[in-house]
């Protein structure tokens, strides 16, 4: 009988001390409840809090799950918690350094399937189900969006809405993206479209390294598949400060564009 395919699902994570555990622990049970192949990978963006101690004791732990008190069947879930340790701060780098990882894995086969959520689990973790289903029925990428018809958000902050939306406005504008959501913190793909993706895609660190992808993934004529999503922000006021977050994109923006007229041709042109 195959295998089934494992998911790897990256955190990045900064000083995460207070949330990293319960994030971890609450996707595990998950995951092994519904007998989901997957390995967690904790990427740190360079904590100086006591976020490591804690990546490695949450690594150990799942490494040595008593099979005495736990069924066989969910054993057979193989699922595995992993840390990597970076020096330098951006969820982009720590994107692509997983990704990367993943590719060039020593110990075992790289998994067939990769993609990010953020350590709060803003994103509810159930919705893992049918972005894994999905994921083995060939769907090559599949994303949350808190802006479709059926999404829920909850506590979102007017920063983040403001940022969110006038981000999202400013690509259909400019770039004539047809997805919705841009933003959202839950993006899952097939790990040799995600190593396809990063081939084309700048080397930026910034948050805006996870919206590339997609912006590319659509000019190169690849499918995106959106799910709405319940989505749960915390009640802490957001840090965000909006005027440099659009300057920040909006030069990206810019200079994608200039980008897709020299380097990339999509599929049906080439």
């Amino acid at each position: 009988m195959p295998k089934a395919p494992v998911l790897n699902i990256i955190f990045p994570v900064l000083n995460e001390e207070k949330r990293l555990a319960a994030g971890i622990d609450k996707a595990a049970a998950f995951l092994l409840q519904e007998q989901i192949p997957c390995i967690l990978t904790i990427v740190d963006n360079g904590s100086s809090d006591r976020t490591p101690e804690i990546a490695k004791h949450l690594c150990a732990r799942y490494a040595s799950l008593d099979s005495s008190k736990v069924d066989s069947a969910i054993l057979e879930s193989k699922l595995k918690v992993e840390y990597l340790r970076l020096e330098k701060r951006g969820v982009g780098l720590a994107l692509r350094s997983a990704i990367n990882h993943n590719a060039t894995r020593k110990d075992q086969e790289p998994c067939a399937f990769i993609g990010y959520m953020d350590i709060d689990l803003s994103t509810d973790i159930k919705h893992i189900k049918e972005v894994y289903t999905a994921l083995c029925a060939s769907t090559q990428i599949i994303v949350g969006s808190r802006l479709l018809k059926g999404a829920k958000v909850i506590g979102r902050s007017l920063k983040r809405e403001i940022c969110s939306r006038g981000l999202n406005a400013v690509l259909h504008a400019v770039l004539k993206v047809r997805f919705s959501d841009a933003m959202c913190g839950f993006k899952f793909y097939h790990a040799s479209t995600a190593e396809l993706l990063k081939s084309h895609c700048s080397d930026d660190d910034g948050w805006f390294y996870c919206a590339q992808m997609l912006i590319v993934a659509e000019h190169l004529g690849l499918s995106i598949t959106e799910i709405p999503i319940r989505w749960a922000d915390e009640a802490t006021e957001s840090k965000v400060k909006i005027l440099p977050l659009a300057r920040t994109y909006l030069r990206e923006i810019w200079r994608l564009r200039s980008r897709f007229k020299a380097e990339i041709q999509p599929r049906d042109k080439a």
